[in-house]
């Protein structure tokens, strides 16, 4: 390792040392307590070794998908199990940082004063080992989609990926983080993904960790010129999760579309935080995030849209709905809009409730039991964020993931149709 990127480590390092793990003082961090990650995996969370035993990653991938594959296990890149595409350049953070340090750098570099950054991405930036960085040249459209799959064994794993996309360029991106329940652990996960003039990237995030894992994950995104980026993230794993997506338009005619959904149950706690910037004219961005949470579940979402000075023109809507299985389930929810022009048109609302009694009855009405009902009005809630997916097979996939957690879902082929 280059003198240069061991200082870049250092410094991130006392960074992450000097602030400690968030707290709940912290505004960002006010209903998410790291201390009981840390009580369940330690103080030395950050250095907990996978487990001895075999990892079957075929059986975690999404069936049916025809995709480029990039295969993480237990952190580290397995070039013999993974298909690259020859029309764009794909590399792992570990060969770069042998053979390339100064791209590494770029890469790994923490960011002090980065928007809705925190102590987690400056441990990060000191300890990702494995990664990839991915470089599509302008013009290009990828064939097929590329597929990134994470599988762990427990333990913590510190990844960090960067996605640059040339003028003119189009790719869909899927990032799965799934694992087996072999141990606890702790995944951290930063992607930063650069959009040059008139690119587009379609990228789905699935968290789908082992029930023992911890999940703390960021996405920077920096837009140029009539850039496109869109945005499927599913929470579905994890006994801790927390997401961060930013978003920055930088230039004119830049879009951004957000669409989430997190389904929780038990004692499981996820937490979603986006920040978009609107920092030229004549920019749209569109979020939709959904949670379903049953059992003492705890969900988190705090989306806040920016409009500059100068951005006028902007049309930005951003909505957040939360439905409520049990009444111990708890959802802490904090949709904001901070504007400094008058020309533009920006929209948020958000909405907190239980099944609707009187479409209950007008289900059961039409001949359904009441476990039937509930089925279909939990069904539909949940599936108007993923009917948004264009890759089917992806689609498909969550959608039995996330509804074979719900309640009363007793023929989930059947719902599916």
């Amino acid at each position: 390792m280059s003198a240069s990127l061991q200082q870049i480590r250092h410094a991130a390092w006392q960074a992450f040392e000097a602030a400690g793990l968030p707290t709940t003082r912290d505004e960002d961090w006010k209903y998410t307590d790291l201390s009981r990650m840390q009580a369940l995996l330690g103080d030395q969370w950050w250095q907990l070794p996978a487990a001895d035993a075999a990892v079957d990653a075929a059986s975690f991938a999404i069936p049916g998908l025809d995709a480029y594959r990039l295969l993480f296990v237990n952190g580290h890149f397995d070039a013999a199990a993974s298909n690259l595409p020859a029309a764009i350049r794909v590399t792992s953070l570990a060969t770069l940082i042998q053979d390339e340090p100064a791209k590494a750098m770029e890469l790994i570099a923490n960011q002090p004063d980065a928007l809705l950054n925190s102590s987690i991405v400056a441990a990060n930036s000191a300890l990702a080992t494995d990664g990839a960085c991915i470089c599509v040249p302008e013009n290009t459209k990828l064939d097929k989609p590329l597929y990134i799959l994470y599988v762990n064994s427990g333990g913590t794993t510190h990844l960090r990926t960067g996605i640059d996309i040339g003028k003119q360029a189009s790719v869909e991106v899927i990032e799965h983080f799934a694992g087996s329940d072999v141990s606890t652990g702790v995944t951290t996960a930063v992607t930063a993904i650069r959009l040059r003039d008139g690119a587009h990237i379609e990228h789905s995030r699935l968290q789908m960790e082992a029930a023992k894992q911890c999940h703390l994950g960021r996405v920077e995104v920096n837009q140029q010129r009539d850039s496109s980026y869109t945005l499927h993230a599913t929470e579905l794993g994890g006994i801790i999760s927390r997401a961060d997506v930013v978003s920055r338009l930088q230039e004119p005619g830049a879009s951004c579309n957000l669409n989430g959904l997190f389904v929780a149950t038990n004692r499981q706690h996820m937490d979603h935080h986006t920040r978009i910037d609107h920092n030229a004219p004549h920019c749209i961005s569109r979020e939709n995030y959904r949670a379903v949470l049953d059992g003492r579940s705890h969900g988190v979402f705090n989306g806040k849209i920016v409009v500059a000075k100068g951005a006028v023109k902007t049309d930005s809507a951003q909505q957040n709905a939360n439905l409520l299985l049990s009444p111990h389930a708890e959802i802490d929810t904090k949709p904001e809009l901070e504007i400094y022009n008058d020309d533009v048109k920006c929209a948020h609302g958000v909405t907190v409730g239980q099944l609707d009694k009187n479409q209950l009855f007008y289900l059961k009405s039409r001949g359904l039991s009441g476990d039937e009902a509930k089925q279909m009005l939990t069904f539909a809630f949940a599936d108007e964020i993923l009917a948004r997916m264009g890759n089917q097979s992806v689609r498909r996939f969550v959608e039995k993931e996330a509804f074979a957690k719900l309640p009363n879902i007793t023929d989930l082929e059947e719902m599916l149709g």
